[in-house]
């Protein structure tokens, strides 16, 4: 057995790199079920019902006002109320990965003698809880079209996945199309699985495919323009 400090715990909201503005968080994943004890029943009997996640959030807010910056991209998110992607690491980047869709319920300043001011979020889950994830790229900055490193995920899968994209920095460049590539041997036949939308700015996406997933997983970007640079996290879950 071996266990991990939160310390290498990571997490990415929307476009924000979230770990530097993070103290606390929680992803809980749950299962309603229906009681369908009868009369000659001798001990309850339950059936199980939808499943359903919540996430939460805190801890320091950024003073800063710019552009994408913490408190403007969380706004920006919860004034949109619609689904964001949210990449949980608990272990760190090389264990396992939680790619939720979430919708903003409530966002959060917080301030009192003694105490720094605080930010706090909350968020329901739409959708699946993918919970079996790899990240692929983490935090990667590209400066030119380039194939990323083959990712072996140990075995191929036949229902799916998704994917998730956190594009958190964007200088210089005219766009960066960015797709998820398979291949059975991790040398050769790579062939793209899922195609996030063509990015011309910081953006977050989330993408789910169907069918066949093979062995191995990389990372593509096509980058147009520059010299500049792109700044992206990719994760993927099978299903």
């Amino acid at each position: 057995m071996a266990f991990r400090s939160s310390q290498v715990s990571r997490i990415y909201v929307g476009i924000l790199g979230a770990s530097a503005y993070t103290r606390n968080l929680s992803a809980d994943s749950t299962l309603d079920t229906h009681d369908v004890t009868t009369l000659v029943d001798t001990a309850k009997v339950f059936i199980p019902g939808l499943s359903g996640a919540t996430f939460s959030i805190d801890g320091p807010l950024d003073d800063s006002a710019a552009s994408n910056g913490q408190w403007d991209a969380l706004t920006d998110q919860k004034q949109a109320t619609t689904p964001v992607p949210i990449t949980y690491m608990p272990l760190g980047t090389d264990g396992a990965t939680w790619l939720l869709d979430g919708i903003h319920t409530n966002l959060n300043a917080n301030s009192g003698v003694g105490s720094s001011v605080d930010w706090s979020l909350t968020a329901d889950i739409t959708g699946l809880s993918d919970v079996r994830g790899v990240v692929l790229e983490n935090g990667t900055t590209i400066t030119n079209t380039e194939n990323g490193s083959s990712n072996d995920l140990t075995a191929a899968s036949s229902n799916g996945g998704v994917a998730h994209l956190h594009l958190t920095a964007f200088a210089t460049v005219t766009s960066d199309a960015i797709t998820i590539e398979d291949s059975s041997t991790g040398s050769s036949g790579w062939a793209t699985i899922a195609t996030f939308t063509t990015a011309t700015g910081v953006t977050s996406e989330r993408v789910e495919i169907t069918g066949t997933v093979k062995r191995y997983l990389r990372v593509v970007d096509t980058v147009v323009g520059g010299p500049g640079s792109v700044t992206r996290h990719v994760s993927f879950s099978r299903r």
